[in-house]
């Protein structure tokens, strides 16, 4: 019998996906790097995207050159590779040259701009930090963006070159930096990626073969199916087995971490992360030293690292990248006039550098002198130290002159005159619900003191609110409005919900993102007192804005991790108890989770920050795009098949199909090893057993079938195309009445 084989449109989408596999798969050894978050998720929906992109283009470029006689199937053609190449800029663009880390349909000449500035933002990382590093906008950016780029050339050189055996070369962009770095690939990822080459070999176009349009035989079927199972086994178990190589030779005596120890140090540094997702859970967070220092560490108050003002109902993020101004040792550094007969003496405190690598200086929030050297510069608005990154043992000094702040000054002073990025609150469906629950909470309270201190005393109530770093899962996607139904969070979740709380009553807000005080040690040696904080102490509170006075900090995160709330808020004048209890009451105490001991704050750029940067909403909608665009090109291409098989020649494989389905159907079965050749006589010997004699007029019928099906299986594309016969669709027809009359 004559064997049929898979047709081109069907081997140019395995090929395609195989490609896309194993790319998807080597962008998961890069976790070794780069901590997993959203990032990952970015890379896989982009990396599925370009392969629909270049496979589709490529099937139907294919389609045209068949059409029109050529049976090159688009070989060497770079218009799928560019047509992969628009959509990965497009995506790249999209997810990381918008002003904010959410996505942006529409891209423009600013989009490629800051693409190229994040860009050397993750240099700068590279260059500074210690793997595993967070998935930061530029870290992502350049796992992501690199990936698609290896996309593009692996399929290209497999799609575009019929170079199958060079798939692996592009993917080691992507296995060298784990390997050099920390030494070793997933092994999961290994045994992904060395199967899926190994099928992309099996799996190689044929230029000379046709497409088929007819469904072929259950005995083909059969062996087909055999050989691709018979394939994939081998595949999966040389890749199994190369992993199990790999691994045993990892531990033998001298070998491992050998090699790769002169390219890396070793280490473990700290970043806050600069997009807090309100709706992740707090991972574990390093023990890691951040800052040690002199003084009195109750008096001193948190260590700002920086502010943060717009919430997108998400996330807080910084916005773009602002220099600082030159500042001298002496100057005192605050964004408003200061009444200096007000201020508290000096405090000077040393702080010393650990684990921090950040290029914002972590400083007291009230007024203070910085002397740090370096280029340093002092940012107003934001009310920051921005210029150097830090560097372990870096010293610098703070003096700090603390504000007289008090219940009645507070109080007399209202809320100042901010912008309006200050007063912002999200629109969101429960946006009115919550002002609502704000207002019931300050009910009987006349000003902005009064009712900020009535916000925190109730988010610190333990009996209504429960601290935890793990979050439960919200049902409306609104991250206000979800804690305030579950009360159950950590520092970002209290000091956002207090912050929107405060913008609806009027009241300028921004978030604080730092260090608490940390615990005090003493020197063995000498019995000297110090401070140290390490990255558990990482934190969040919101600041309100009061006039003539400037930004005050509150703390409505429970006293379980913060300890006591500020002195200010606190005193006996403070603003009175609200009247009723807010509506929708917590759940029950047996039903809220219990609370933890401290929070095991995050390595990452965050509040005390684990979460990695998200956004289910936006995920959701680029996920749904991805396989909207999917289905769409799916379907197109099965009409597009549909047509052509109504329409389009019939070729000789097909014609060839229609004699053997007619046999079967008529219980006659042709030897598995019959050539073309043999064929004619094959059948006309098996159809004589059956019947006793074959019609008069099949043998040429036959001939002329079996030698266009040995042209198009043997001739080059040129032969095939000069060597025009008869109309297969008619040979096939006649053929297949013949058999089909008992006459």
């Amino acid at each position: 019998m004559i064997p049929a084989y898979a047709g081109p449109a069907a081997r140019i989408a395995a090929t395609s996906a195989l490609v896309a596999v194993a790319v998807a798969a080597s962008m998961l050894a890069l976790t070794a790097l780069v901590l997993p978050g959203d990032w990952v998720r970015t890379g896989l929906v982009g990396v599925m995207a370009v392969a629909l992109s270049t496979g589709t283009a490529r099937i139907l470029l294919d389609r045209r050159s068949r059409r029109r006689g050529h049976h090159d199937a688009g070989a060497g053609s770079a218009v799928p590779t560019l047509a992969g190449a628009l959509v990965a800029s497009w995506y790249v663009s999209a997810h990381f040259g918008a002003p904010t880390s959410r996505p942006q349909l529409v891209v423009g000449p600013d989009s490629l701009g800051r693409v190229v500035d994040r860009l050397g933002d993750a240099g700068d990382v590279i260059r500074s930090e210690v793997a595993p590093v967070p998935g930061t906008l530029p870290i992502a950016l350049l796992a992501v963006g690199g990936t698609l780029a290896v996309l593009l050339l692996a399929d290209a050189l497999v799609g575009g070159l019929r170079w199958p055996a060079a798939a692996g070369l592009p993917l080691l962009a992507l296995w060298c930096p784990p390997l050099v770095l920390v030494g070793e690939v997933p092994t999961a990822v290994f045994v992904v990626v060395v199967a899926s080459l190994l099928l992309i070999l099996s799996v190689s176009i044929d230029d000379r073969r046709p497409a088929r349009t007819e469904r072929p035989p259950a005995p083909v079927r059969r062996a087909e199916g055999a050989r691709a199972v018979t394939t994939t086994a081998v595949a999966v178990v040389v890749a199994v087995a190369a992993g199990g190589v790999a691994a045993a030779s990892s531990n033998l005596p001298g070998y491992a971490g050998a090699w790769y120890q002169s390219f890396t140090t070793t280490g473990d540094t700290i970043q806050l992360a600069e997009d807090l997702d309100v709706l992740s859970s707090l991972t574990e967070r390093s023990h890691e030293v951040v800052l040690t220092y002199t003084g009195d560490g109750q008096d001193l108050g948190p260590l700002r690292t920086y502010t943060a003002t717009a919430f997108d109902g998400r996330r807080w993020q910084r916005g773009e990248e602002r220099s600082g101004q030159p500042f001298e040792a002496q100057s005192l550094l605050w964004p408003d006039d200061l009444d200096t007969g007000t201020l508290g003496s000096r405090q000077d405190v040393a702080v010393t550098v650990g684990a921090l690598r950040d290029d914002q200086l972590p400083v007291t929030v009230e007024p203070r002198r910085v002397d740090a050297g370096g280029t340093w510069g002092y940012d107003p608005l934001r009310d920051e130290v921005v210029g150097d990154r830090t560097d372990v043992g870096d010293v610098y000094v703070l003096g700090v002159r603390h504000r007289e702040l008090d219940p009645e000054r507070l109080r007399d002073a209202g809320p100042g005159v901010a912008e309006d990025a200050y007063l912002a609150v999200p629109d969101t469906e429960h946006s009115e619900e919550v002002a609502a629950i704000a207002a019931d909470v300050v009910a009987g309270t006349d000003n902005a003191y009064d009712q900020a201190v009535a916000l925190q005393q109730w988010l610190r109530d333990p009996a209504t609110f429960t601290y935890s770093t793990q979050l439960p899962r919200g049902g409306t996607g609104d991250p206000v409005w979800d804690f305030l139904q579950h009360r159950t969070g950590y520092c970002v979740q209290f000091a956002t919900t207090m912050s929107v709380m405060a913008r609806t009553l009027g009241i300028p807000t921004r978030l604080g993102v730092g260090f608490l005080p940390g615990d005090s040690v003493e020197e063995p040696a000498t019995g000297e007192e110090r401070w140290q904080v390490t990255g558990q102490e990482s934190h969040a509170w919101p600041e309100l804005y009061f006039d003539q006075i400037g930004w005050v900090r509150f703390e409505p995160t429970p006293a379980t991790q913060t300890g006591a709330a500020p002195e200010y808020t606190t005193a006996t004048a403070a603003a009175p108890a609200p009247a009723d209890q807010p509506q929708e009451l917590p759940p029950p105490a047996a039903e809220r989770p219990e609370p933890e001991e401290t929070t095991a704050a995050p390595t990452e750029p965050a509040v005390a920050v684990g979460p990695e940067p998200g956004d289910a909403a936006p995920a959701w909608v680029w996920i749904l795009v991805a396989i909207t665009l999917v289905a769409g090109g799916w379907s197109a291409a099965f009409l597009w098949r549909r047509r052509r098989r109504a329409t389009g020649p019939v070729d000789a494989e097909s014609a060839w199909q229609r004699v053997i389905t007619t046999l079967e159907r008529d219980g006659v079965t042709l030897p598995a090893p019959t050539t073309p050749r043999q064929a004619p006589q094959a059948v006309i010997d098996a159809v004589e057993h059956r019947r006793g004699q074959a019609p008069t007029q099949i043998r040429e019928d036959l001939e002329t079938l079996a030698l266009a099906v040995e042209r198009s299986r043997y001739a080059s594309p040129t032969e095939q195309t000069d060597n025009q016969g008869p109309d297969l669709a008619e040979v096939a027809t006649r053929v297949t009445e013949q058999l089909a009359s008992r006459d």
